[in-house]
């Protein structure tokens, strides 16, 4: 191992989309970040073992210290709002609380998924986001399996809200995620999140018909781009990543 490995550290961030797994490497040696590598790996949906696999022997190219960061779709994640959280009176309450408002909403057993929950806005309303409790455990037992520490599984609004979070909590407006064929509509004034839908991607949509306030979008689809549109600095490194379709890994990077 020279001093160059030793000082060589990456972190990958994978973007699960609804029939692709998005892949960005970023290593850091001597203190400099620089993009690496990319990769895509397809995959019918619901049938995603062998593009796994993929992932796994792509990441096995990574420096030997390296971390494994997730962003969740709106294919694999949903989304509610808490009218107001109980946390600051007992956790135990606000878990009990989220499970109820999960089996109204879905009509699905809350054993079924895993939660996560964002910081309660000032007024007390909670944003509450889950997967699959059964894909949580597949991605655990994918980072013990490529050799990789796992950093975070994130939802996509929560990774490009905290991106762009001093943007986004200084006005009122809609927030769309386009994400494929899938999209999640984010209705918010500043920190506070009145509503979120995760729906299939309208063709066609105007940004005018989402209500009033600043209208932004944050997308990995080649669309034109428009003056509110987020966006990402451009990276050191690999120009394929500069392409649209790696939006929400890179969002995942940072």
């Amino acid at each position: 191992m020279t001093m160059a490995d030793v000082f060589s550290s990456a972190h990958i961030s994978v973007h699960l989309a609804s029939d692709s797994l998005i892949a960005c490497e970023v290593q850091r040696r001597w203190g400099l970040r620089r993009l690496t590598r990319t990769a895509s790996f397809s995959f019918h949906r619901g049938e995603r073992s062998q593009a796994m696999q993929r992932l796994g022997a792509w990441i096995g190219d990574a420096p030997a210290r390296r971390t494994l960061g997730w962003v969740i779709g709106p294919s694999e994640a949903q989304y509610f709002v808490l009218p107001w959280s109980p946390e600051a009176v007992d956790l135990s309450l606000r878990d009990s609380y989220a499970r109820a408002r999960y089996e109204q909403l879905y009509e699905r057993d809350a054993r079924t998924a895993a939660f996560s929950f964002a910081t309660p806005a000032a007024s007390g309303e909670q944003v509450v986001s889950c997967i699959p409790l059964a894909l949580n455990a597949e991605l655990h037992a994918h980072a013990r399996a490529a050799g990789c520490t796992l950093h975070s599984i994130k939802p996509s609004l929560v990774a490009v809200w905290q991106r762009f979070r001093d943007v986004l909590e200084s006005e009122q407006g809609t927030l769309y995620l386009l994400d494929g064929d899938q999209q999640a509509i984010v209705h918010h004034n500043k920190r506070r999140i009145h509503h979120v839908e995760v729906a299939r991607l309208r063709p066609g949509l105007s940004l005018r018909e989402a209500g009033a306030g600043v209208l932004r979008r944050f997308s990995n689809l080649d669309l034109p781009r428009a003056a509110t549109d987020l966006q990402l600095p451009r990276w050191r490194g690999s120009e394929e990543a500069q392409d649209s379709r790696y939006a929400f890994a890179l969002c995942g990077a940072y």
